[in-house]
This record gives structure tokens, C-alpha cells and sequence, in this order.
């Protein structure tokens, strides 16, 4: 065994986990031999060992140690520690003798005014911490001017099966919002934005919501205060092989949240052809509708629902959404599995001093 991925996160599903899952798949294709280390195993499609849960930063603190013990006699080379809730742990694997590599999804901030982010400690801890990792990947390009060290930036990737994936030829929603209900994805602003734009639109603008969490009465009492119930559509999650059906479903898609890496939903909606509109705070997601040749969808923030100028050209993507379907399906084939696994294995690689043996080779 050369790779341990250590994932600490319990009770999310995610593009995090998802993110982990494949790179997993993806070393081990490649003839790098890799596990996931996490306490819920069945999660997971990709090979794993079980570990005792961490949910707590105290949990993680003590049996750190331990693990890393426990990969040392299995031979593991190389830990991954992923996301920002793993990288204050870099100094106590990297003193046990593993190569370290950080894997970044999320921005490293100070706390905002929505109360998300890092307090002044906890902040200027896991600044400290990166100076102990042998390499730090970011999904977010933004942490390139967070950390002390070189942060690389890698991006997302989207997996070839999901542009060929059959899927619906009817457009039921005019747009969509797929994710975990919880106060980072500022679910209560996509509620307000359909408002909005049935405030001036011609015709009824309709909304759909895929995705469960600790925030769904809060949504459903948006829903209702706002008198949307007949215009916004609520769904629990769905299986990962339905969901090029559900973008099918869909003309433009949306992510409204307070900060994000880089959203596998906004590359699955590209890879479906569909255009989207993203907050400034999400992230990559930004520059990667507005910044990346050609345009293919809006990047606003928050205050901006509130601009009529801002709420028509949203109505103008969605009434045009299917002028975007090639540049968007182009777009997101720029993030290939190769380009941005491949170049986190080449990395593993130059570390531990050897090229892994692919299939066929």
C-alpha cells in the first residue's frame, strides 16, 4: 500500500467525499495502490480501512498518532490529508516519517459576517501547519494567496461517463439548485432570487431544489413566507447515476453559496450543457463561468437580486440557455479525470522517487 487518503468527515456526502472517492479509483487504476482511512467505509466505492470516529478536532488530535503508527507498519509512503479539517494534522504525520500531501477544497478565510470561516487562532494554525506538508493541492484557486507556502492549484474534474449518460429530453425547471441544505450554501438567497424573477418575468419561473440537510425547515418556511410553494419544488437526494436526468430537467443552473472550492455540480451541469449562475463567494466557480472562454453563465453577488438590471439578464440566460449547451459541454471537457487526478498522482510520485506501473504497461 503506498497512498492513505485520511477523511475525517461523518454524516456528509459531498463533492469533497465524491472528490476522494475517485482520486482513490483513479490512483489505484494507475498502479498506485491507495485506501481511503475513514470511519464510514460503506460510503465509499473505493477500497478503505476502517478507523474510529474522529468528528471531534480533539478525536482528531489523539489518534492521529495512531494512525499514522498503524500506516507506517502496512507501508504506506504517502498520507493525504483532505480539506482544511485534516491539514492542522500535517506536522504529527509528516513527524512520523509519511510524506504529507494537503488536498484543499475550501477557502482559507477569516470568519465573515455569515459566521463562516476560521477564528484568529484556528486561522493562523493551519497556516502554520502547511509549512509541514510536502506538497498542497487547492481545488480553490483562491487559496493560492492564503497560505505561507506554494499551494497548487489543481481544479475539479468531471468523469467521461456523465456527458454520455442518457438522460431527459424535457426542460420542466427553469432553474436548479443541487446541494446539501446547510447554512454555507445560502440556500434562503436561491429562494429569494426565484422571487425576484417572477416579479418581473412574463411568465412563471420555476425552481428546483435537490438535496437534503440541518437547514430544510428553514427553506421550506423561505419557500412559504415568500409564497413560492407552487413554483419550487423540493426533492430528497437521488441517486448519483439519476443525476444527469435531474440537470436535463433544467435550463439554468445555480449555486448561491457563501463560499465554495470548486462545485462538482457546476462542472456536472456544464458536462449536461446547461449555463449557470454563481455567487462571487463560490469560490473557482466564478471565474470559471465568467473568466474562462467563452461565457457561460453570471457571476453575482448577493445584493445584487435586489437590481432589476441584474434580474433580467438572469431571465435573458434562461430564455437562452439552449445557445450555451456546446460551450458549456467544451468547458467542463476541459477537466478531465487525466488532467487533474493525473497531475495529483505525478506529484505522489515525484515525492516518493518512483513512477507507479499503469494497467497495460
Amino acid at each position: 500500500m503506498t497512498v492513505c487518503i485520511y477523511s475525517p468527515s461523518e454524516k456528509i456526502w459531498g463533492g469533497g467525499q465524491i472528490y476522494i472517492d475517485n482520486l482513490c479509483g483513479y490512483l489505484n487504476r494507475n498502479g498506485m495502490e491507495a485506501v481511503i482511512s475513514t470511519s464510514e467505509p460503506d460510503s465509499f466505492s473505493s477500497p478503505t480501512i476502517r478507523m474510529p470516529s474522529v468528528s471531534s478536532k480533539r478525536e482528531r488530535l489523539l489518534k492521529a498518532p495512531l494512525l499514522a503508527k498503524s500506516l507506517k507498519t502496512r507501508g504506506v509512503e504517502v498520507i493525504v490529508l483532505n480539506d482544511l479539517s485534516s491539514l492542522w494534522l500535517a506536522p504529527i504525520f509528516r513527524f512520523y516519517g509519511l510524506k504529507v500531501v494537503s488536498l484543499l477544497h475550501l477557502y482559507l478565510q477569516r470568519k465573515n459576517k455569515a459566521g463562516l470561516g476560521h477564528g484568529w487562532l484556528e486561522f493562523h494554525m493551519l497556516r502554520m501547519a502547511s509549512r509541514f506538508a510536502h506538497r498542497v493541492y487547492s481545488v480553490n484557486k483562491d487559496n493560492q494567496e492564503s497560505f505561507p507556502v506554494s499551494v497548487e492549484f489543481v481544479g475539479n474534474f468531471i468523469s467521461p461517463w456523465f456527458f454520455s449518460a442518457s438522460g431527459s429530453d424535457e426542460k420542466q425547471y427553469d432553474v436548479g439548485l443541487i446541494a446539501r441544505l446547510s447554512a454555507q450554501k445560502n440556500i434562503p438567497l436561491f429562494v429569494k432570487l426565484l422571487a425576484r424573477l417572477n416579479d418581473v418575468s412574463e411568465r412563471p419561473i420555476t425552481g428546483l431544489i435537490v438535496g437534503k440537510g440541518e437547514e430544510e425547515a428553514l427553506v421550506r418556511h423561505e419557500v412559504e413566507r415568500l409564497g413560492m410553494q407552487e413554483l419550487i419544488e423540493l426533492r430528497p437526494w437521488v441517486d448519483r447515476q439519476d443525476l444527469p436526468s435531474v440537470y436535463d430537467q433544467l435550463r439554468c443552473f445555480a449555486i448561491t453559496s457563501h463560499h465554495e472550492g470548486f462545485a462538482t455540480t457546476l462542472l456536472e451541469a456544464h458536462a449536461r450543457g446547461i449555463p449557470a449562475i454563481t455567487t462571487h463567494s463560490a469560490g473557482y466557480c466564478a471565474e470559471f463561468v465568467e473568466g474562462v472562454d467563452p461565457v457561460t453563465g453570471i457571476a453575482f453577488d448577493p445584493l445584487d437580486v435586489e437590481s432589476e438590471t441584474f434580474v433580467y439578464d438572469v431571465i435573458d440566460l434562461i430564455e437562452n440557455s439552449g445557445s450555451y449547451h456546446e460551450a458549456c459541454r467544451l468547458k467542463a471537457e476541459q477537466f478531465t479525470e487525466e488532467r487533474v487526478l493525473g497531475h495529483i498522482q505525478a506529484g505522489i510520485e515525484s515525492l516518493i522517487g518512483r513512477r507507479s506501473t499503469k494497467a497495460g504497461e
